[in-house]
């Protein structure tokens, strides 16, 4: 800003010039930072069965997400597909929003419906195992400058079966079976 020979005060576009360079030096650090970011993993910690239909089931899961970087993770949503067995078994999204605190855990819960026939399916497969494998995948939707980011996330693992009890032991327990991670 100044004034020119004839008094009249005006704007001088180098500072904003310089302005824009600034921004665009800053963007440009700020993207090759995010480079460093390590994406939060995500298990499995507990399932539970809320309700069930003639056609359909609805869980609720329990996601355990851990942060691995040197900063919070403001983590506002979740989408998921549940594989049992090898195959498909439940889907499922969840608008929750956690921060994930550095080098900490949260823990989230997750809603999910599966159908009749697949349950049915993982029913028959049980066949007397204790133990049986899962693999949790989707998206995790994470806070950021320009919007959201999707991240991947991919986990496999067991659930462990407790044994039914046996009749006469220990009555009114042994009648429903529960998911529960190993460990």
């Amino acid at each position: 800003m100044g004034y020119n020979s004839g008094g009249e005060y005006h704007l001088e576009f180098v500072p904003v010039k310089r302005l824009v360079a600034f921004a665009v030096a800053f963007l440009l650090t700020a993207c090759a930072s995010v480079g460093d970011v390590t994406p939060p993993t995500i298990q499995l910690s507990n399932t539970r069965l809320v309700s069930a239909g003639l056609l359909s089931q609805q869980l609720q899961l329990q996601i355990r997400i851990g942060n691995p970087n040197d900063f919070d993770i403001p983590l506002n949503g979740l989408s998921f597909t549940l594989d049992v067995n090898g195959e498909s078994f439940a889907e499922g999204l969840s608008d929750e929003s956690v921060t994930i605190p550095r080098l900490g855990y949260a823990t989230m819960s997750v809603d999910g419906s599966t159908n009749t026939l697949n349950l049915i399916r993982q029913l028959m497969a049980l066949d007397g195992r204790d133990k049986i494998a899962y693999r949790l995948h989707g998206r995790a939707f994470v806070d950021g400058i320009a919007g959201s980011i999707a991240f991947p996330f991919d986990r496999k693992g067991e659930l462990s079966l407790p044994a039914p009890a046996r009749p006469g032991k220990d009555p009114g327990s042994g009648t429903v079976r529960t998911f529960v991670p190993s460990v």
